[in-house]
């Protein structure tokens, strides 16, 4: 019982979220290892060494979806990122008609260590959840890609 706070401090933002939702059917969790990303981008034609280097410091991505309650799900998960605010600090965050999208950061030694993008449209709901060690060309390439 004494180790049960220590293994919710290591926990990631999209372990967090699931655990406060772990009987909603409604919510699908995809995870992927870095091995696997490499092979998504071997098989892609336009090779890019940089971002493999980049992956390879990663050690795991979370993808939290939803297509109903988006609204809800984005408000619930900023309560969670309010929570632990001491943990993750704004990196990126824009707004438009139909979509809402932020990007937090968690750091350590100054190098982040974790990303969590939380985006809503309309009804959906999204979070990427990334862990390992990333740089701002990392995540510069990533919000690039959401375009």
């Amino acid at each position: 019982m004494t180790l049960l706070p220590v293994l919710v401090l290591a926990q990631d933002f999209a372990s967090r979220f699931l655990e406060e939702h772990r009987t909603d059917t409604n919510l699908s969790c995809v995870t992927i290892s870095p091995k696997m990303m490499e092979e998504i981008l071997k098989n892609d034609s336009k090779k890019d060494e940089g971002v493999l280097a980049i992956i390879s410091n990663l050690k795991s991505m979370q993808m939290l979806t939803s297509k109903v309650k988006g609204k809800a799900y984005y408000n619930e998960a900023l309560k969670v990122v309010k929570k632990n605010s001491d943990r993750f600090e704004p990196f990126l965050s824009f707004r438009d008609k139909s979509e809402n999208c932020q990007i937090m950061v968690r750091k350590k030694n100054e190098a982040i260590v974790e990303l969590v993008m939380l985006m809503h449209e309309k009804n959906h709901f999204m979070v990427i959840n990334f862990t390992g060690i990333m740089s701002a060309e990392f995540i510069s390439k990533l919000a690039n890609s959401m375009e």
